[in-house]
């Protein structure tokens, strides 16, 4: 018990140097509000589609660059006569 004393005697002291503080420390404890759920599960699909459709992309773009180009070849018409 002479424990609690102790701090309850420091938080006074504290509270008298620094008025600011208190105000600080009454909001401190308080909860914002309950958080949605299925906020993290969202964030997680939205990741993992960012990620396939990187993966998609580089993969089309390797595919493209292994591929050779060959230039098309020219057909002479022969006239007869």
């Amino acid at each position: 018990m002479d424990f609690e004393r102790e701090l309850a005697e420091i938080e006074r002291h504290l509270l008298t140097e620094d008025p600011d503080l208190g105000e600080q420390l009454d909001t401190f404890g308080q909860v914002s509000g309950p958080r949605q759920r299925g906020t993290r599960q969202r964030r997680l699909l939205a990741v993992v589609a960012l990620v396939c459709l990187v993966l998609a992309v580089v993969s089309a773009l390797a595919a493209g660059a292994a591929t050779t180009h060959r230039a098309p070849v020219k057909v002479e018409q022969r006239h007869s006569g």
